[in-house]
């Protein structure tokens, strides 16, 4: 029968001692100890127990050893966390609105939401970086593959992305509205895009050549630029929350009174 126990006494001055499974067990170092390295205090090792609970073989473990194990425990424990969570959030907020949830966040950080393909390469920028071009005014730091800083229209953004998830919290009926706010936002958004770039490739205001020549240049720019998954599967997701919290709204208010109304006063 083998357990796993902790060296508490080496055998320097007399027979050691180690415990397993809250028992203490007396050996000898000749015939029960199996490693070459010596017994030492706080060892960890695997005791081989006879029919009668005598120690019979001592096998320290190795570091690496006792340190996967320690790994696989955590890993296990945060498996278990990780499920746990997994599960409340699921009968918090319902699958559907996860899954609308993780393709907002995938769209806007991961996916391209506009290319530029000019001069046989393609640039790709995701939401996040547009945000950025629409904070500084210079699309050279987005559709040049940099990076700005979002300001202000970052924390809005984080802030939509709650939005559809608030009425979990905020248990006033209206707050079943902010599933519209991915929706409004991105709307927004490309509205400033679109006012943004137009200055900037507005074509010329010259007449003659130049201006036509202008107009030209700036016809084969807008061309240039497409519309990348990103927006198709985050504006999916926007009007998923943008319906369903609409339904809920008009449900709440069909079945009684809002909860924000104003008491009425009874008359006698």
């Amino acid at each position: 029968m083998k357990k796993r126990g902790k060296i508490i006494r080496d055998t320097s001055a007399g027979p050691g001692l180690l415990i397993a499974e809250g028992q203490q067990y007396q050996f000898q170092l000749e015939g029960a100890w199996r490693s070459e390295e010596a017994p030492r205090v706080g060892m960890v090792v695997d005791v081989e127990l006879n029919e009668r609970g005598d120690v019979v073989g001592i096998t320290a473990l190795p570091e690496s050893q006792l340190a996967k194990e320690q790994a696989e425990v955590a890993m296990a424990a945060a498996k278990e966390r990780g499920a746990a969570l997994a599960s409340g959030a699921v009968a918090k907020f319902g699958i559907p609105s996860l899954v609308a949830g993780a393709a907002l966040i995938i769209g806007w950080w991961m996916l391209p939401a506009v290319s530029l393909n000019m001069f046989g390469s393609s640039v790709h920028i995701t939401f996040w970086q547009i945000l950025g071009f629409i904070n500084t005014g210079n699309p050279m730091n987005s559709f040049g593959g940099g990076s700005a800083s979002t300001g202000i229209y970052g924390l809005l953004a984080l802030v939509t992305i709650v939005g559809p998830f608030i009425h979990h919290f905020w248990k006033d009926k209206r707050a079943t509205l902010g599933a519209l706010l991915p929706l409004i936002f991105m709307l927004l958004i490309g509205y400033m895009v679109l006012h943004k770039l137009d200055g900037v490739m507005g074509g010329g205001s010259q007449g003659g050549s130049m201006g036509e020549i202008a107009n030209q240049v700036s016809d084969a720019a807008w061309k240039a630029i497409s519309i990348g998954s990103g927006i198709y599967i985050s504006m999916i997701a926007s009007l998923y929350f943008a319906f369903t919290g609409t339904v809920k709204f008009l449900a709440s208010r069909a079945t009684g009174s809002s909860g924000y109304d104003k008491p009425q006063k009874i008359m006698a």
